[in-house]
């Protein structure tokens, strides 16, 4: 769909970056970024300097998602984009929400929340070669919760479709991404075990 806007949530080390490029590797139409990418062009810091900021900075920061994100998009606003997302940020003290008045300018059209045994969440986070918060299984159980509540609020704030799908072994997002699929009422969640 021309100009399409799909946020991808989900905790860190889910697989949401990965399962984006793929989509985009085979859909080179389709513009994908990171919300941390367009806060660090925005404020002009790292990721992970973004990411420890007190509570009250890293729900700041997210105000400037919009404009950021509309530099990124100019001239090519008639691309569909997929935009790596979180509904909470563990910034080492605390699991920050996203208030759902940082996600509305984005204008999205489509909300998908990809989960994860906390087992493989861990594990992705162990491996990866970017810094990442470590926790225990029960604490990152609690963000996979606390992730699917916010991301839930953000679709019933907007009265957007939801998508909820297990990013397991072999997931793509094709299936949830193709225009010839029927969507699910606005407002409605849906679960996708792919």
């Amino acid at each position: 769909m021309i100009g399409r806007c799909t946020l991808v949530f989900g905790v860190s080390g889910v697989g949401k970056t990965s399962a984006c490029k793929a989509y985009v590797a085979t859909h080179p139409d389709t513009l994908f970024v990171s919300a941390s990418d367009l806060l660090r062009a925005a404020r002009q810091s790292s990721a992970e300097a973004l990411r420890t900021a007190p509570a009250d900075r890293v729900v700041e920061n997210q105000s400037l998602l919009a404009s950021a994100l509309s530099a990124f998009r100019a001239g090519r606003e008639d691309s569909p984009i997929l935009i790596d997302a979180h509904g909470v940020i563990d910034n080492d003290r605390e699991l920050v929400r996203v208030p759902v008045s940082a996600i509305a300018p984005l204008a999205p059209d489509q909300l998908i929340l990809l989960e994860a045994p906390a087992e493989e969440v861990a594990a992705r986070r162990a491996s990866a070669e970017r810094p990442r918060p470590v926790r225990n299984l029960d604490a990152i159980v609690k963000e996979i919760a606390t992730e699917r509540e916010v991301v839930s609020g953000f679709a019933s704030a907007l009265n957007l479709h939801l998508v909820i799908a297990e990013a397991g072994i072999g997931f793509t997002l094709d299936a949830l991404l193709d225009a010839t699929c029927p969507s699910p009422p606005t407002g409605a969640t849906s679960k996708w075990a792919g």
